[in-house]
């Protein structure tokens, strides 16, 4: 363990009136004052069938670890934020817990529903979430925060878990160390790495900025307490570069140059992997998994000019 740094269409049947009320009454900021990013509404609205076909699961012993480092009591209320296609929530709910889902994307919530339909799933943002104040017991985020790592998301966090005792939990797969990693895997990934200019990205590492400023300080414990882990999983050849498609910023490229990319892809493929392919003829992609929690402290006031 290591420190480191819309509108709501909400069920009434789960929560009265008097409590949407009070959400919309007593956020710290406004859904004026910022906004989900763009492009990851966009991507995600276009891809998300892609995204649950060729995206990988999480890793259940990194899952388990954090959990229970959470010490959630019994029928925890919590949610999935930013939820996607349920992949995440899946796995949650094999765990004794309260389980909802929040997400913005239209598209991702047609698949999660058509997957998940058990599990209440509200479309929702980081910066308005159809829960009144202090009532979950933890906020999962799989694969998101990056996006909206910042103070305004950070409150909206604090507003509605319990004072005190509720957790935050973020956790990511990313593409793991050199000394963890394959040659023709890391070749793929710097690649596809040259068509991201600026979008917020996990590996970059900024998105821990936020808990750094003394406001959200105010909120939440930091420094975060970290882990990761290591792991990999099988993949037929061809199914590399549509995984890599599932990301913000090769799903935005024409036709042509996904074409011209995908060539490129199965030349690494064709030229360097031979070696790692196992007697079914698939690679094993090697994964890292970066799990992060901390807790919400009793009382934060932010500056709303933030």
């Amino acid at each position: 363990m290591a420190a480191v740094v819309p509108r709501l269409h909400f069920s009434i049947s789960r929560v009265g009136v008097p409590y949407l009320i009070s959400i919309r009454m007593s956020s710290t900021f406004s859904s004026s004052k910022t906004k989900v990013h763009p492009t990851s509404l966009s991507s995600f609205n276009a891809n998300h069938a892609h995204y649950d076909k060729y995206r990988p699961t999480h890793y259940q012993p990194a899952i388990d670890a954090l959990v229970s480092h959470l010490a959630l009591p019994n029928n925890a209320k919590v949610i999935d934020l930013a939820s996607g296609t349920g992949k995440f929530t899946a796995l949650l709910k094999e765990f004794n817990f309260d389980l909802s889902a929040v997400e913005i994307s239209d598209g991702m919530l047609e698949t999660f529903r058509s997957k998940l339909p058990n599990i209440p799933a509200y479309k929702g943002s980081s910066y308005e979430i159809p829960f009144p104040d202090s009532s979950l017991d933890a906020i999962f985020i799989a694969q998101a925060f990056h996006w909206f790592a910042d103070i305004s998301a950070i409150a909206e966090f604090h507003r509605v878990l319990k004072p005190g005792t509720g957790k935050l939990a973020m956790i990511w797969n990313y593409e793991p160390e050199i000394e963890h990693n394959s040659p023709w895997q890391l070749k793929v990934a710097e690649l596809c790495w040259a068509y991201d200019v600026d979008l917020p990205q996990f590996r970059r590492m900024n998105w821990g900025d936020v808990f750094a400023t003394k406001e959200a300080a105010k909120l939440f414990k930091t420094p975060l307490e970290v882990e990761k882990k290591y792991w990999s999983y099988k993949t037929p050849p061809e199914a590399v570069f549509p995984l890599w498609e599932t990301k913000s910023y090769i799903t935005a490229l024409d036709d042509a140059e996904k074409a011209q990319l995908k060539e490129k892809i199965e030349k690494i493929i064709a030229q360097e992997s031979q070696d790692c392919l196992d007697e079914n003829g698939m690679l094993d992609l090697k994964m890292g998994v970066y799990y992060t929690w901390t807790t919400s402290k009793e009382q934060g006031i932010v500056n709303q000019g933030i």
